[in-house]
């Protein structure tokens, strides 16, 4: 009788060694399950709703793993899990804004609007006339301010705040800081949503357990 709780608990060790390689099954996982979110067709990323199946998808697989590994879902392990989804959903942010930071160069790119301009200035001889020279000094002046304010529009919409806006842009237009406020708001959810999906888990396999172990489900 005496023998029999550590039986039935894993020692430090196994638990260690277990949690160690639920650890990196998962973190590949995560990584897998965040490049395929990426480049699912627009249509299926509903903002909001997008964040909240990604959280019950990855709380519910990672939870699901770590019962195969033999380990209690304890404190540890859900803490672990929300710091995979905010790794995954991290990742996510990250390589959006740069499909979008290169659709956006690419968009520049093809306008030759500014290339044509600046080939007709530097070919052109400016006017002799005195009057037609001011007159041309003041085009020119403004032409290149205009290009320095393209270059700075440019500029900002490669910025990963200009994609959080655009993300929102068909449903509302917000400024900073609320497109960022939103995408937090979606992390939470999401983090709520893989911690429900995990406890989910967790009371069905309670459950098996308790029916296995009762007089009933012997065979």
């Amino acid at each position: 009788m005496t023998d029999q709780p550590s039986e039935l608990s894993p020692s430090p060790s196994n638990f260690k060694t277990g949690y160690i390689q639920w650890l990196i099954v998962s973190a590949v996982l995560i990584t897998a399950l965040s490049l395929l979110a990426v480049h699912l067709p627009e249509r299926l990323k509903l903002l909001l709703v997008y964040a909240v199946v990604y959280g019950l998808i990855s709380g519910g697989v990672l939870t699901t793993f770590a019962v195969k590994f033999g380990l209690s879902i304890n404190k540890t392990i859900i803490l672990a899990i929300v710091c995979l989804v905010i790794l995954g959903q991290s990742l996510i942010l990250y390589l959006s804004h740069q499909r979008f930071k290169e659709a956006t160069l690419n968009r520049f790119k093809t306008d030759q609007t500014t290339f044509a301009i600046d080939r007709m200035f530097a070919t052109g001889e400016p006017p002799e006339d005195p009057e037609s020279r001011k007159e041309f000094d003041q085009v020119l002046k403004q032409y290149q301010a205009a290009k320095l304010e393209r270059k700075e529009k440019e500029q900002n919409l490669l910025k990963i705040s200009s994609y959080l806006q655009h993300r929102i842009s068909n449903i509302t237009n917000l400024k900073t800081p609320w497109p960022q406020l939103f995408w937090i708001i979606e992390l939470l959810f999401c983090c709520f949503s893989a911690i429900w999906a995990s406890r989910q888990i967790e009371q069905s396999e309670s459950k098996n357990s308790s029916s296995s172990d009762s007089p009933d489900g012997e065979s």
